[in-house]
């Protein structure tokens, strides 16, 4: 597999208030849940001594050889190593790390610049590819969905993952259009929206349905909410949990586990955490993010 630079990932969005909310103990365990390009797992790495541990997970093959590669002097140390790769969702994290053992997991929300503007499964409308946008090859595409599922079901996904205001509308549009031809790529969706929505608003259509569509695919807030259920035993006491969402279903999903768990986790963060105004002009990516934290109650 050829090697991808460092530069087609995104930088990571708010670096600085992540690494201050997991409360680095330079000594213990921690999880970054969403490797993407290494940028969080390098800056965790930084604040870890010999003791430290770090294990990151992704499910994209391209995404573990990259950071195989920037982070093969660390790998090469054998049983000193301080960092484990896993190819694989974050949802098997409880398969991977004993129960009450970790300081810390952070999850980035974020779908990395390589996946929008490089990959080859259709998560962006701006260039040519099969409509897949699945993050592991199984399960069914995004041109399953679009092909198979009802008007109303369609109707459904486009509003309530991509907040999607013309959802009835499109999801019309794409019973009638799938009547005369399947769905099969990124531009089939793109003609359709453009046949349908005025120019002004083309763009942010096209960037609503995509990230429904990929969510959906992808089981992303039900994994979200399996997952954070199931890392509260993993923390040790005073452990955290740090959590970075970018779209209001995930973001009420954080909210929601945190406070159903009372017996368990303080919450760190009575509001969640925006990024500086700084930020936001230079990283446009950043401007959606959420920051959320919570802790392990126990001394």
């Amino acid at each position: 597999m050829a090697r991808v630079e460092a530069d087609v990932y995104h930088i990571p969005v708010m670096l600085q208030e992540c690494l201050e909310a997991l409360h680095i103990n330079p000594d213990g365990t921690y999880v970054d849940a969403t490797l993407g390009g290494g940028g969080h797992t390098s800056a965790i790495l930084q604040r870890l001594g010999p003791g430290g541990r770090l294990t990151s997970f992704d499910a994209d093959d391209v995404a573990i050889a990259h950071c195989q590669h920037r982070f093969a002097d660390e790998l090469g140390k054998g049983k000193e190593s301080r960092l484990r790769l896993i190819h694989d969702n974050f949802s098997t994290m409880s398969e991977h790390l004993p129960r009450g053992t970790v300081n810390g997991v952070l999850l980035d929300l974020g779908v990395s610049s390589y996946q929008f503007d490089h990959h080859e499964r259709g998560f962006s409308f701006r260039l040519q590819a099969p409509l897949d946008m699945r993050f592991m090859a199984e399960g069914e595409t995004a041109a399953d969905i679009l092909n198979t599922r009802s008007e109303e079901a369609l109707s459904t996904i486009f509003f309530t993952y991509g907040d999607e205001p013309q959802s009835r509308r499109l999801a019309k549009a794409v019973v009638q259009r799938r009547a005369l031809a399947p769905f099969r790529s990124t531009i089939d969706l793109r003609d359709l929206v453009v046949q349908h929505i005025p120019p002004h608003h083309q763009a942010k259509t096209l960037a609503r349905l995509f990230q429904a569509l990929r969510i959906a695919v992808n089981d992303e807030l039900g994994r979200l909410e399996r997952t954070l259920t199931e890392i509260i035993p993993l923390l040790a006491p005073r452990g955290r949990i740090v959590v970075m969402s970018y779209h209001s279903g995930e973001d009420r999903i954080v909210k929601n586990v945190f406070r159903a768990n009372p017996e368990m986790l303080a919450i760190i963060t009575k509001k969640s955490v925006e990024a500086s105004a700084d930020e936001q002009r230079t990283n446009p990516r950043s401007r959606s993010a959420r920051l959320r934290v919570a802790e392990r109650k126990g001394e």
